[in-house]
């Protein structure tokens, strides 16, 4: 199994960030996923946003680098090393200068190879290392961005159901989207599947 976590930042997971909304996936990833991944060797590649403007002077930005919001929730000790830094919803998009507090940020531009590379670099080609697994926020948003990326790059990915949440954590509205997922992108995964899967 290849964890990829997207957006788990404090903006997005943590009470007094921008977007939280109390989604139940940031607790089950925090209190179950992340210890298993420690006490188990499996790492986390991770995907983060700077959602800065150009030139850096929008005061109204989110998951800006070197403040609170942009801080990863994923602990260091079970991360791999080198995140992506996204710019827009889906990681394909980055900008010069992302994640790093003493650039000035350009606009958004278009990096598919180096979104492939990174995959490469991170988590391995496609054939090799087992299932995909993505976890993090927004299910509707960035989570399926980055999962269509994944699959059209050839990798067996998939959503994990508790790890993953809409915008506002409604569950009703989470099984419903898992649902129509499903039929186009793959059938999303529990977490008692993960597990099992390891263990064969």
């Amino acid at each position: 199994m290849r964890l990829i976590s997207v957006d788990f930042q404090h903006d997005f997971v943590a009470p007094g960030g921008v977007h939280y909304r109390g989604q139940p996936c940031v607790d089950f990833v925090t209190g179950t996923v992340v210890p298993f991944a420690r006490a188990h060797g499996v790492a986390v590649a991770e995907i983060v946003s700077d959602y800065r403007s150009p030139g850096g002077d929008d005061a109204d930005a989110t998951c800006v680098p070197g403040q609170w919001g942009y801080e990863s929730a994923i602990p260091p000790a079970v991360k791999r090393a080198i995140p992506w830094v996204k710019a827009s919803i889906a990681p394909t998009w980055v900008r010069d200068g992302g994640g790093r507090a003493d650039a000035v940020p350009g606009p958004a531009r278009p990096d598919p190879a180096g979104f492939t590379t990174w995959l490469d670099a991170t988590i391995g080609p496609p054939d090799q290392g087992g299932p995909v697994v993505i976890t993090g926020l927004v299910l509707e948003v960035c989570v399926l961005a980055t999962l269509i990326e994944i699959r059209l790059r050839g990798y067996p990915a998939t959503v994990l159901v508790e790890g993953v949440d809409t915008y506002d954590g409604d569950q009703r509205r989470k099984s419903e989207f898992l649902d129509t997922l499903a039929g186009f992108w793959g059938q999303p995964v529990t977490w008692a599947e993960c597990v099992a899967g390891l263990a064969d």
